[in-house]
């Protein structure tokens, strides 16, 4: 990415960003073409830009695929959006899919990790960002990492009891009983991790 836009967008410089579009219609289009690469977008959703990213969403004509697309680290906007807990920005993201298909590439898009961003949000404790992503597509809990890791094994994992509770509490409902009694790679549940582990106490009604 050229030095200006790794400026701007590490900064929220929207005035940068109207000039260039601006100057060329076609810009964030143009920047989307170029591989796997960190974005505009990618930055400014890592660093918390929300202004930023709402404006480049409403000027750019790119597609939900583009908008998920991976960067050199395999991570989508979303998921960068969702692991530091920027509530708005994945408020902003998922707007962009007012379309129930283009709401589910989003959510559904897996990171180097064959994580969503539901499970990276998990991972790092954003409970907000958690309830939203449900209220947009709840069929993502349905779906596991790389070692066949549920929602409830990466809590588990690390040590989101918050997280554990909300999830069995309020979030899973009919989901609960399988995502219980289903294993990992390994064939763990989560009940065999947690006492494993010594660390954390579940609960289960």
């Amino acid at each position: 990415m050229e030095g200006k836009w790794f400026e701007a967008s590490c900064s929220g410089n929207i005035d940068f960003l109207h000039d260039a579009v601006r100057g060329d219609g076609a810009i964030l289009q143009k920047l989307h073409s170029w591989g796997t690469t960190d974005t505009p977008l990618h930055l400014a959703s890592m660093f918390g830009h929300a202004e930023f990213v709402r404006e480049y969403i409403r000027l750019s004509s790119i597609s939900a695929h583009q908008l998920s697309q991976l960067n050199q680290d395999g991570y989508s906007p979303l998921h960068l959006a969702s692991t530091n807990g920027h509530l708005e920005i994945v408020q902003f993201l998922l707007e962009f899919g007012k379309h129930k298909s283009a709401v589910e590439e989003l959510c559904m898009k897996k990171d180097i990790n064959r994580r969503t961003a539901l499970h990276s949000a998990v991972v790092t404790g954003k409970i907000d960002v958690i309830d939203l992503l449900f209220v947009h597509c709840p069929d993502v809990a349905k779906e596991v990492a790389l070692h066949q890791e549920s929602v409830l094994h990466l809590a588990v994992k690390h040590h989101q009891q918050e997280v554990l509770e909300f999830l069995i509490d309020q979030k899973l409902g009919s989901l609960i009983q399988d995502l219980l009694n289903r294993g990992d790679r390994e064939g763990n549940t989560i009940l065999h991790m947690a006492t494993a582990k010594k660390q954390l106490q579940v609960r289960l009604t």
